[in-house]
């Protein structure tokens, strides 16, 4: 054996050669992590705790088994065919294609907004900086300038670190509160009266439980990209992996702010303040104040690199979706795809900055209005994403051997039935009745 080929082969078999692998492996999963784990959790999941108590660790579980086949199939759609669920949204019709860029379009540029005002006032109360509407303005160019310089390449290195230090600050912030806090016997759970306010109130968890459904088709790109990356295909395995491990992960912190909410807040009966940011600030008060001191730059860290690594995500979901989506209603040929998606990339991170602006500055007064209208409806079109992705796994573009089993193909059909069934009790409790 050469030398060459034996230093290769121990280098295989050191820890950098694992660490190595195990970077191959792991990349779309943990961007859908961040993408997942934003307001979602560290609004939504401590208030449902601190309304209801633990017996919405069970509530939130069961909403993010229900979406599972969804997000599965951008993944595994990705591996099976090498294509992103767009381009298989347009072998269904160009119209397809066309509806999925204004609906895109229009979520993720309300959604980084309101992840870029919570991120900002977070960033406000834990540093007191001060600077008006450029602090939101710098975040969301901070992010552009990394994604136009970087790409998919460093997105995937720096939110690797982010979900790191956010696992563990939030892992630490949940054993700390189990193990320190007395609950002096009280009850840990609510009695669920499903009138209508509850009702409508766990429709709202649930729409974006662990995040909206067209973050599956982000994930496709997502894996597309890490194929780029690694100059080869990304195999089914690998891609199933890399996803549970990303899904996993918003499972699991779901559960760590929902006990976080209920520990600190609902055994002691505190009232939940209005508005993301204001709601972020009491529950980093209030850790240290039932916790101690000591507490507050763990939670600190925890809850700024969360809402960053989510905003990174969407900055870089606006322009990557619109780009794909444009390529293909443009009818790109297959051999300038490439050249013509990586100008309309940076093309639509500069429209992504204006957009962005233009909802800051206008709807700012008013953002809460706004913010839950754009929940409602990416709730409401949740059932067609899951619809299409079904259509496209199961269609004639994946192999007979590649397609899901018969398990998670009945789970897919449960999934669409259960999700358009909820949509339109939301759409009638709320226009209609």
């Amino acid at each position: 054996m050469s030398v060459a080929k034996l230093y290769n082969k121990k280098k295989c078999n050191s820890g950098e050669g694992m660490f190595n692998r195990l970077q191959e492996k792991i990349g779309p999963g943990l961007l859908y992590a961040a993408l997942a784990v934003g307001v979602s959790h560290l609004v939504s999941s401590p208030t449902a705790g601190a309304t209801y108590g633990l017996i919405m660790v069970g509530y939130a579980v069961l909403v993010c088994l229900v979406k599972y086949p969804t997000f599965l199939f951008g993944a595994t759609y990705a591996a099976a065919t090498g294509d992103t669920l767009v381009e298989g949204y347009k072998r269904m019709g160009r119209w397809v294609v066309v509806l999925f860029f204004f609906m895109q379009i229009f979520e993720y540029t309300f959604a980084i907004s309101g992840v870029t005002v919570t991120t900002a006032a977070i960033i406000r109360s834990v540093f007191g900086f001060e600077a008006g509407i450029f602090l939101e303005l710098g975040l969301v160019f901070i992010c552009m300038a990394i994604l136009a310089l970087g790409r998919y390449s460093v997105l995937e290195d720096i939110t690797r670190v982010l979900v790191i230090l956010f696992t563990v600050g939030t892992v630490i912030a949940a054993i700390v509160a189990t193990v320190g806090i007395d609950t002096n016997g009280a009850s840990l759970s609510a009695d669920l009266t499903f009138d209508t306010p509850t009702i409508l109130f766990l429709i709202a968890v649930a729409g974006w439980m662990p995040t909206g459904t067209a973050g599956s088709v982000g994930l496709s790109l997502w894996v597309k990209a890490k194929s780029i990356r690694l100059q080869r295909p990304v195999t089914i395995k690998e891609a199933t992996f890399d996803f549970h491990v990303g899904y996993g992960t918003a499972i699991f912190l779901a559960i760590c702010f929902v006990t976080l909410g209920t520990l600190v807040m609902y055994i002691n009966g505190v009232a939940v303040e209005s508005g993301g940011a204001a709601f972020a600030d009491q529950l980093i008060s209030l850790f240290t104040s039932t916790i101690g001191e000591w507490i507050y730059p763990v939670i600190a860290l925890s809850a700024i690199t969360v809402m960053f690594s989510t905003l990174l995500t969407l900055v870089d979901l606006l322009p990557r979706s619109s780009a794909a989506a444009l390529v293909e209603i443009l009818s790109v040929s297959e051999e300038e795809k490439s050249a013509r998606f990586s100008v309309l990339y940076l093309s639509f991170i500069v429209v992504e900055l204006f957009l962005v602006m233009g909802v800051l500055f206008v709807l700012l007064d008013d953002f809460g209005t706004f913010i839950a209208w754009v929940t409602s409806m990416g709730f409401v079109v949740a059932p067609v994403f899951s619809y299409l992705n079904h259509k496209a796994m199961f269609g004639p573009d994946v192999a007979e051997k590649d397609h899901p089993n018969k398990v998670i193909r009945y789970w897919s059909i449960g999934t669409i039935i259960i999700l358009t069934l909820v949509a339109l009790m939301f759409v009638y409790m709320n226009w209609l009745a």
